[in-house]
């Protein structure tokens, strides 16, 4: 007969193949199995002066264990099973043999029973209870649940992570269907390995505390037990021994760490081992092959466990620790054989996103150029409904999410190793962040000793001891390729910022400092995001960063002053006068003119990727011989101001339809113009309705203003009308088509009064 619990073990498919048969058939075999750990040795049916008894293990040649084993939970049953327990244990007394007397049940005994094999100096328990008398797992699992796993924690708080943990799949490398924290578990159960990877804050730790969980619901029928180790607080360990015993003493449960180590050496425990990556290697190198070295003697206590385990296995750390999975199944000690590596996803799916903040409480959508990625989602699940009003408002454009992120990142890493502050870190990012600046790739390729020269530069000293280990697992940096040291950014969100603020920290070094940035030839200019951390951060000291601009321009980084001044242009200001300030060379990502007015500057031989031009023309600016791949303000070259003389632009404003006028970034009357304009000159027929010149443009406000626009052009003899059958028609003045065409064309840079008219109507 099967137990209840036994009966409980979870029959579902694993991606439509049937789990495998638990390790006992029968619950009496359950009971033999798990005697025969507890004991060490075989558990067998057997008869004692003529009585059968369900187990018997010859513990030594003066020690015997009786096991009597009933699903029967009754009173008579359990004082009949003593009857034959003493009777049993006075015939070996005759031969000088010690007797222990077990009944095991299937549910916990009364009071009762207890009494009654009390008296007779024999053990009654329930199955679990049985089972606790080899490893008391119940106590260990409480325990492990109240504590932290890795870095699954409340990111500013540092206490346990309380979002409900969402279903996501892990990527199988090399190929093959995703799977589930289900499927893993059973993995795991089968006797095989998984190395989990993943970058800063995908959620491997996660992922860990819910397999924990899921083995833990059957731990007495499985039976071998989940056992999961941060490996951060494992430093200096040589032996498998020490780890498992490390395991149990962080959690103060000093006294089942002999049972563990036990447990462990009969091939009890799945481990779950979270953190490779955070066992630093004692020493510095920027050579490759003393790298390995160093990282092989950092991990030898864990891959002293692993080869020693005998049960699946389960390893997650940082996908860029190692220079190859070759060099990482190794320095392990996994197989390529039993082992599979799977990778945790960088973001979350829109389903899993909408599940995640459901789960939290949240009604928000993220901003669109926001990474979804897990920790960026928990720490915006913790903010305050004020916090996140303030941080997601259009005017913050994502400057005060990003600067509260970059500190949460940093404070968790420290977290990690109490050797280094989050200020070191943080400081250690923006060196870093500048010598990508020079880099083919933008992001990178960033070499061993760039690592080495950023923490000197940061913190005066070559890294040593712990330092390696922060420096080889910084968050947001990923290996190149499989067999390359070098090094990433994975994290063009993190990465943008922190050249902002990089910039920013101009103001506040010494002249020789600055003048070593303006010798660089920097190739890689800031995003729109770096444009507003550092827009935030130089509003009240515009002219302090105009004279970097013109010195950096002057010398050989014409990048740092384009960067300086399409910040400025994003500044909260009402204009700056650049006196003068001429850029030749520069790289902008964005150069929007439309926000804050600036007078005096002239660029040439740029290269621009979006120009935005202003609705009026700036005072003494001029745009020359520079290469643009969009312009919006303009929809063809016809129609560019004559302050603006470009080589070449690949894409202009397409105003063809209504969602396209929409994307050109114009106010909503000029919207409404441009539209009807377009329907009435550029389409086919004589005339418009009222309701299909109209359409698209919304109702309630939308539409007043829509109706102030078409009394506008009538009044400006630009549209006649009549009516229909079933209502006005509009007409266009044929006078008029070459005046509109060349609205058209110039659309912001127009100096038409039909727009300023329109301006005024906003």
């Amino acid at each position: 007969m099967q137990s209840p619990l036994f009966a409980a073990l979870v029959k579902g498919n694993v991606r439509g193949k049937q789990m495998v048969e638990p390790r006992w058939k029968t619950f009496e075999e359950q009971v033999r199995g798990i005697a025969a750990l507890i004991f060490g040795r075989p558990c067998d049916p057997g008869r004692i002066a003529g009585v059968n008894f369900d187990g018997l293990v010859e513990i030594s040649e003066l020690e015997t264990a009786a096991i009597e084993i009933s699903i029967q939970h009754d009173l008579d049953k359990v004082r009949q099973g003593i009857t034959r327990l003493t009777l049993a244990r006075q015939t070996l007394a005759v031969e000088a043999t010690l007797l222990r007397g077990f009944i095991v049940l299937s549910r916990e005994p009364t009071q009762a029973m207890l009494d009654a094999a009390a008296a007779a100096k024999v053990v009654v328990a329930s199955l679990n209870q049985f089972a606790a008398t080899y490893f008391e797992f119940p106590r260990y699992k409480d325990a492990r649940l109240a504590a932290s796993f890795g870095s699954s924690i409340d990111p500013v708080t540092g206490g346990i992570d309380t979002v409900k943990y969402v279903s996501v799949n892990y990527e199988r490398v090399g190929g093959g269907p995703d799977i589930s924290v289900p499927d893993i578990a059973q993995i795991l159960l089968n006797g095989h390995n998984i190395v989990l990877l993943g970058e800063y804050g995908s959620g491997k730790s996660r992922c860990i505390r819910e397999i924990f969980s899921y083995l833990s619901k059957n731990w007495d029928v499985t039976f071998p037990f989940p056992y999961a180790i941060n490996l951060r607080e494992c430093w200096g360990l040589d032996r498998g021994d020490e780890v498992i015993r490390r395991g149990a003493y962080t959690l103060g449960l000093d006294d089942l760490a002999a049972a563990t180590v036990r447990a462990f050496n009969r091939g009890s425990l799945i481990l779950l081992l979270d953190g490779f990556d955070e066992l630093g290697s004692q020493s510095w190198s920027t050579d490759e092959s003393r790298l390995r070295q160093l990282r092989a003697r950092a991990l030898s206590g864990v891959k002293d466990l692993v080869t020693k385990s005998t049960s699946g296995c389960l390893i997650a750390g940082r996908e860029h620790y190692f220079s190859s999975n070759e060099e990482m199944l190794s320095s392990l000690g996994l197989s390529s054989i039993n082992t599979t590596i799977l990778r945790a996803k960088d973001q979350f799916t829109d389903t899993e996103l909408e599940q995640y903040f459901d789960a939290a409480g949240l009604a928000i959508e993220l901003p669109s150029w926001l990474p979804k990625k897990p920790l960026i989602c928990q720490t915006i699940a913790l903010l305050s409904d004020d916090e996140l009003g303030q941080m997601f408002s259009i005017k913050s454009e994502g400057v005060e999410f990003w600067n509260h992120f970059i500190r949460v990142v940093c404070q968790r890493d420290a977290r990690i190793n109490a050797f280094f502050d989050a200020n070191t870190i943080y400081l250690v990012f923006v060196a870093l962040s500048r010598i990508t600046r020079t880099r083919p790739a933008n992001i990178g390729p960033v070499s061993q000793r760039d690592l080495q020269d950023a923490f000197e530069a940061v913190v005066g000293q070559l890294p040593v001891e712990e330092a390696s280990a922060m420096l080889q697992r910084l968050p947001s940096l990923g290996r190149i390729g499989a067999e390359s040291q070098d090094r990433q950014f994975v994290d063009m969100f993190i990465l943008d910022g922190l050249r902002a603020k990089d910039v920013a920290s101009l103001a506040i070094v010494d002249d020789p400092q600055r003048q070593k940035v303006f010798v660089e030839p920097w190739i890689n200019a800031l995003e729109p995001l770096g444009q507003a951390i550092l827009a935030s951060d130089i509003t009240s000291r515009v002219d302090q960063f105009r004279q970097i601009a013109a010195r950096s321009s002057a010398d050989k980084n014409a990048t740092l002053a384009s960067d300086i001044v399409s910040s400025i242009c994003r500044a909260d200001i009402k204009g700056a006068d650049l006196q003068g300030l001429s850029i030749s060379g520069g790289t902008f990502t964005e150069l929007t003119l439309n926000d804050t007015p600036v007078s005096n500057l002239t660029i040439s031989e740029a290269t621009i990727r979006h120009l935005i031009l202003p609705n009026s023309p700036p005072p003494k600016v001029l745009i020359q011989t520079s290469l643009v791949e969009k312009v919006s303000g303009a929809a063809s070259f016809s129609g560019l101001p004559g302050w603006v003389r470009l080589e070449s632009v690949d894409q202009f404003d397409s105003v063809q339809t209504v969602a396209q006028i929409r994307k050109a970034g114009l106010s909503p009357a000029h919207e409404i113009l441009v539209g009807i304009l377009k329907k009435t000159f550029k389409q086919k027929g004589a005339g418009r309705k009222e309701e299909a010149l109209l359409r698209g443009f919304g109702a309630g406000a939308s539409k007043k203003l829509a109706t102030e626009v078409l009394s506008l052009l009538m009044r400006e003899k630009i549209l006649d009308r009549h009516k229909g059958d079933e209502g006005w028609i509009y007409s266009p003045s044929r006078s008029q088509t070459a005046r509109v065409f060349t609205l058209l064309d110039q659309l912001r840079s127009s100096n038409d009064a039909l727009w300023s008219s329109v301006d005024n109507l906003n």
